[in-house]
C-alpha cells in the first residue's frame, strides 16, 4: 500500500483472513506506484495484492500480482461553482487514479454551465480515461483544450502538465481542501532545471542511474545514454538500484548523474544530491544535441 493507505492495512488483512484460508503478510516497504512492487514475493507468498494503484497494462505484470484501485469521493459542486469565472470554454479534465471516478460528474456540471469538458484517453501505460501518472500524461495530451483542471493531491502530476503544455492549470486538492494554480512553482522548477544543466556543463564522468523496479526498467534508454556520453568523449558507469538514495552513491566517483528511472527523482529530489542530476532530455541539452527552447520533461 502507498503510505496514505497503510493505516487501513491491518483491517484489510483481518478482513481477508476472516473470509478466506489465507495467511496475510503486510509489506511495509514504501510503495510509490504500480511500477513499484516486490518481484521476489514468490519466495514467501502465492499472490501479491497492491492497493491504491491501477495496473500499468504495458508493464505485463504477472497474473499473481493483483491491483486493487481505491477511489475517493467528495462533493464537487461548490468547488466547481467557485472556479467557474476562471475557466475558459474548453477544459481538459485529469486526475490521479483515486479520483477518476469524479471526472464524469465534473464533466456534467461544466456542461450544464455551457463549458466543453474533455476527458482524454491515455496510451497503453494508463488504465482509465483522464488518469495521470507521474511518468505519463498522455491522457492530458490527447485532446486540444484551452486549460486543465486536475483533481488530486501533491504537485508533481499537475506540474508535469503545466510545463509540458504551457497551458493554465487549476488544481482541486481534496486532501488540502483547496484550489491552487502552479505558475510560480512551474517557473521555480524550470529555473532549477536550467541550473542543473548549467552545473553539468563541465562534467566529464557520469553515473547513469538505472532502476530495477519492474515498471521503471529502461535498459534501452540506459544503454542509449551511455553510448551518447561516450560518443561525446565522456565516461559513464551504470549503477542499478531498487530504491534511490544519494547515500548509496557516495562510494562512486562522478561529476554528474543521469537518471533513467522514475521521472520524479531528478525533479523532486534534486536538492538531496550533491552533484547535478539530470533526465535523459536534459543530458541532450548539456551535450548540445537539443536546445533549451526544446525542453521537455521525461515521460515513459
Amino acid at each position: 500500500m502507498p503510505e496514505g493507505l497503510k493505516i487501513y492495512a491491518q483491517g484489510v488483512k483481518s478482513k481477508i483472513e476472516s473470509e478466506t484460508n489465507a495467511f496475510c503478510i503486510i509489506c511495509a516497504d514504501p510503495c510509490f506506484g504500480a511500477c513499484d512492487y516486490d518481484t521476489d514475493f514468490k519466495q514467501y507468498a502465492d499472490v501479491l495484492i497492491q492497493f491504491g494503484h491501477s495496473n500499468i497494462p504495458s508493464m505485463n505484470a504477472s497474473s499473481d500480482v493483483l491491483f486493487v484501485e481505491v477511489f475517493f469521493d467528495f462533493e464537487v459542486n461548490d468547488i466547481i461553482e467557485k472556479i467557474l469565472p476562471e475557466l475558459g470554454s474548453k477544459i481538459g479534465l485529469v486526475s490521479a487514479v483515486q479520483y477518476v471516478n469524479l471526472l464524469p460528474k465534473i464533466q456534467d456540471i461544466l456542461k450544464a454551465h455551457g463549458k466543453e469538458a474533455i476527458i482524454g484517453k491515455g496510451d497503453s501505460r494508463v488504465v482509465f480515461n483522464g488518469q495521470i501518472l507521474g511518468c505519463n500524461i498522455s491522457s492530458a495530451l490527447s485532446a486540444d483544450v484551452d486549460q486543465y483542471i486536475y483533481i488530486g493531491s501533491g504537485n508533481f502530476h499537475p506540474i508535469s502538465i503545466s510545463i509540458e503544455t504551457g497551458k493554465n492549470l487549476i488544481v482541486l486538492d481534496p486532501q488540502m481542501n483547496e484550489v491552487r494554480e502552479l505558475t510560480d512553482l512551474k517557473d521555480k522548477i524550470l529555473r532549477q532545471r536550467y541550473g542543473a544543466i548549467a552545473r553539468a556543463q563541465t562534467a566529464e564522468h557520469y553515473l547513469i542511474l538505472a532502476s530495477s523496479k519492474p515498471g521503471q526498467i529502461r535498459m534501452d534508454k540506459t544503454i542509449e545514454m551511455k553510448k551518447l556520453l561516450e560518443s561525446k568523449g565522456k565516461t559513464a558507469d551504470v549503477i542499478m538500484m531498487e530504491r534511490f538514495d544519494p547515500e548509496y552513491l557516495l562510494p562512486f566517483k562522478a561529476d554528474a548523474y543521469v537518471s533513467t528511472a522514475c521521472s520524479r527523482i531528478a525533479i523532486d529530489d534534486y536538492l538531496r544530491y550533491d552533484k547535478p542530476i539530470l533526465t535523459p532530455i536534459e543530458l541532450e541539452i548539456v551535450l548540445g544535441i537539443r536546445d533549451w527552447e526544446d525542453y521537455h520533461l521525461d515521460f515513459f
